[in-house]
């Protein structure tokens, strides 16, 4: 799904339609429509990564000497219209600045840095924003590689203090699951199950469908209320607790090791060099979403994207969650209907190649309000 950006349209280029509007999502909660504008569309259809926009490594460097690995920028590419973000195994000694190499760990660990090498066994790669956000949606579709070993995320970090949001870490081996977790200080990480057990709030995503070696879209909604978590446009989990660090948004292909942190590490199987793809990254901001105090209207209210396709087409995609009686969208021409959107399917493309002239607008419904949104004039 590519080309979001705004046209601007001077008087000589009247025969073309003019976008009052880029892209737009909209949040339907109880008795009020919560309008959304981007804050990043990112959708990797040039030659290398946007450079205004990303790190294509990890700006901390990305050494890990215990592991021996490396996370290199070369393994961090745009090709066809997708980002490759990939991990292979290699067996060399590499120079790296002073500040990146702990001389304390190295000596700890035993390892020599003869002529200021050091051993490495691993690369793997990341997308770092260089924009912070506070609050909003997040979104990726993304192709998940199948192997054992193989660790993909989607996530964002905050810095000082430690606050982290992972809205998708997949395991290769894990066909039908996923992880997602919230890391902050003074344990507001933590809930209660059945009002008595007090434990982490991150867990494995059972999913019905396999999300290994097909595009699935993960996402998560950000507001001083706490975190939703989506897979797929519906909603799977959520977590109420207050994160005020603005945060980078970030990509990553890791390999896991055996006995650490989502073990098990590669086997004899695990195909190297391995891919993970993103198709986009979405960032959008959603200012009236913070004003909801309910966590349960969080998690239940239904949504709208639209987002403009370089071959004259709009695509609406809607959430999976129900709809009420009261809740409808559609498309207005010069104040009178013209197309009702139809909420009850995933998506909707609508090419305006042959609309007649006018003003378009899209309008919903939702409850006893309706408000509106500029989509496109056609001289």
């Amino acid at each position: 799904m590519k080309g979001y950006g705004i046209v601007f349209l001077s008087c000589l280029f009247l025969s073309k339609p003019l976008f009052s509007q880029s892209a737009w999502m909209a949040f339907l909660y109880p008795e009020e429509t919560a309008w959304g504008t981007p804050a990043l569309i990112e959708d990797f259809d040039g030659v290398s990564t946007n450079p205004e926009l990303w790190y294509n490594y990890y700006p901390w460097g990305g050494l890990s000497l215990d592991s021996k690995t490396y996370t290199d920028a070369r393994m961090c590419k745009e090709q066809g219209g997708s980002l490759w973000l990939s991990v292979d195994t290699v067996s060399e000694r590499r120079e790296f600045p002073s500040w990146m190499v702990d001389t304390l760990l190295l000596t700890k660990l035993g390892m020599r840095a003869s002529d200021g090498k050091v051993e490495i066994n691993r690369l793997t790669s990341a997308l770092w924003s260089k924009k912070t956000f506070k609050y909003g949606y997040f979104e990726c579709r993304c192709w998940l590689p199948k192997g054992q070993g193989y660790w993909p995320a989607f996530w964002m970090y905050g810095g000082k203090p430690n606050e982290e949001l992972d809205f998708m870490e997949a395991k290769g081996e894990r066909t039908k699951s996923y992880h997602v977790d919230v890391h902050c200080p003074n344990r507001c990480d933590r809930i209660r199950r059945w009002g008595i057990f007090d434990q982490p709030f991150g867990h494995w995503v059972k999913t019905s469908d396999e999300i290994t070696e097909t595009w699935v879209t993960f996402a998560g909604l950000w507001t001083p209320l706490g975190v939703v978590f989506y897979c797929n446009d519906e909603a799977v989990a959520s977590h109420e607790a207050s994160f005020n660090t603005e945060m980078n948004l970030i990509a990553n292909f890791s390999l896991a090791m055996d006995k650490g942190a989502f073990s098990p590490g590669p086997n004899r199987k695990t195909v190297f060099p391995g891919q993970f793809r993103m198709d986009y990254i979405r960032a959008w901001e959603i200012p009236k979403a913070n004003e909801i105090k309910d966590m349960g209207t969080l998690t239940q209210a239904p949504y709208i994207r639209c987002v403009h396709e370089n071959n004259h087409r709009f695509c609406f995609e809607f959430s999976n969650t129900t709809l009420t009686r009261d809740q409808r969208a559609w498309i207005e021409k010069d104040s009178q209907p013209f197309i009702e959107l139809d909420l009850t399917v995933h998506q909707q493309l609508l090419d305006y190649t042959y609309w007649p002239k006018g003003t378009y607008v899209v309008r919903i419904k939702n409850g006893a309000k309706v408000s509106e949104r500029d989509l496109i004039i056609i001289p």
